[in-house]
């Protein structure tokens, strides 16, 4: 259960794989670690990293 005092962090700028002048970054989600809760981050899909737009791209 999320704690309520701490905001749900979110990949809001999330684009999908193979989006022009996009690059992998850092999941948000799971600061990295691919676990959220003791489960596969529903972000990233365990791996950590999400595909996020480059430079202000998007």
């Amino acid at each position: 259960m999320p704690d309520p005092d701490t905001p749900e962090r979110e990949n809001s700028d999330r684009v999908p794989d193979g989006t022009p002048y996009s690059a992998e970054n850092v999941c948000r989600k799971c600061a990295g670690t691919g676990r959220l809760e003791g489960r596969e981050c529903p972000d990233c899909g365990g791996s950590g990293k999400v595909t996020t737009p480059v430079g202000g791209a998007g």
